[in-house]
């Protein structure tokens, strides 16, 4: 039986903060039931399984660590992290340049089907020159481009952190 706020001693009243909620006073006297019972070693009784579970609790906060936290586990961590945001962003990179290559191939099929005067038109609004000179600066941006894209597959720009993809 419990007892009311009356029954209570003084040292009782000073020794449990009072509740204006009796829910939360019962909660607080079930911790501390469960405490003082697994203090004593009493046997746990299954009448209460409120009372049980602050049992188990209770113990288990008293049961010491079983196996701490191996040197470098925080380095170890952060590296299996930033293994899998790299490739995240590896294939995210492949998707956009992808998409990015297929956007192009239409856009070139789109407007060389639209209209047969395109290209004509095209070279007499460029400089003088330029006709002759593009090819090359395509083929140059393939090689510089290329080679970076062999390079990233084959792990040879590690020391490039700055390298902007």
């Amino acid at each position: 039986m419990s007892k009311t706020y009356n029954d209570k001693t003084a040292s009782d009243r000073a020794a449990a903060p009072g509740f204006d909620d009796p829910r939360i006073e019962r909660e607080w006297q079930l911790q501390e039931r469960a405490q003082r019972e697994e203090r004593a070693g009493a046997p746990m009784a299954g009448d209460d399984p409120r009372l049980a579970q602050y049992r188990l609790l209770t113990r288990a906060l008293r049961a010491p660590v079983m196996e701490p936290i191996p040197f470098g586990f925080a380095e170890q961590v952060a590296r299996r992290a930033q293994a899998v945001a790299s490739t995240n962003d590896r294939v995210e990179r492949y998707l956009q340049q992808l998409l990015l290559g297929g956007l192009v191939v239409l856009g070139v099929f789109f407007a060389w089907q639209s209209s047969p005067n395109w290209l004509p038109g095209l070279l007499q609004l460029m400089p003088q020159g330029t006709v002759s000179w593009g090819p090359v600066v395509a083929a140059c941006c393939a090689v510089t481009w290329g080679w970076d894209g062999v390079a990233r597959v084959l792990g040879l720009d590690r020391d490039r952190a700055g390298h902007a993809a």
